[in-house]
């Protein structure tokens, strides 16, 4: 199956398109398919979007607890959504944290639930990450009772939020049939892992918004 919409090259990006474009190198390694769909077609929405993904995601631009939870959270909501375009992504990004191929097989069979390979944090966050996806935490007092003995309740937020974004994405890519991208480019996002962009990077990518976004509209 062929992706249903089209996605600008970087030659081809002007104005707000050009600038999430710039940003999304920056701050999560590479632009991918969806976020070219997505800014090509609706770039003040991608704007926001993309600096939500990288806040949520990615190390030191804004959440606070381990960027390994956060991660296991958006691999196993992928993994449960069986979206093959994120749970690629995720995975990769997950590997250049430091999680292992055992880990990711353990996460995808449900073995995790018994492994050494996790702690008792990553544990709670996967099985979180899973009930959500499936629209049981709101019940699951069980799965609940553990977030609450492992987390504060900032952690349990960000893992939340890294949940709930990949619903979204998984949903969106699925639904667009997003092109997946070569091999050396999802290892780009490990250029993002250790880099050097920080929380004043993502504050400049939004300062940028009113500039060019007063510019396009007044041409």
């Amino acid at each position: 199956m062929s992706q249903r919409l089209t996605g600008k090259s970087h030659d081809e990006a002007t104005g707000t398109t050009k600038h999430v474009y710039e940003a999304s190198d920056r701050l999560l390694g590479r632009t991918a398919n969806l976020q070219r769909i997505l800014a090509t077609h609706s770039p003040y929405l991608a704007r926001w979007f993309g600096g939500m993904v990288a806040a949520v995601r990615q190390p030191d631009l804004g959440a606070t607890c381990e960027p390994r939870l956060r991660a296991l959270a958006c691999i196993k909501t992928s993994m449960t959504n069986a979206c093959t375009y994120c749970m690629t992504h995720t995975s990769v990004f997950g590997q250049g944290l430091g999680i292992s191929e055992p880990e990711l097989e353990a996460m995808l069979d449900g073995s995790y639930k018994t492994s050494s390979l996790f702690s008792a944090r990553d544990r709670a966050a996967i099985a979180w990450s899973e009930a959500m996806t499936l629209n049981t935490a709101q019940r699951d007092n069980e799965v609940w009772g553990e977030m609450k003995a492992n987390f504060t309740e900032a952690e349990i937020v960000e893992i939340s939020m890294a949940c709930a974004m990949f619903n979204m994405i998984n949903r969106l890519n699925d639904s667009f049939r997003t092109d997946l991208e070569s091999d050396d480019h999802h290892k780009k996002q490990w250029d993002a892992v250790e880099g050097d962009a920080s929380i004043d990077d993502i504050e400049a990518y939004a300062a940028g918004f009113t500039a060019i976004g007063q510019a396009e509209r007044s041409a």
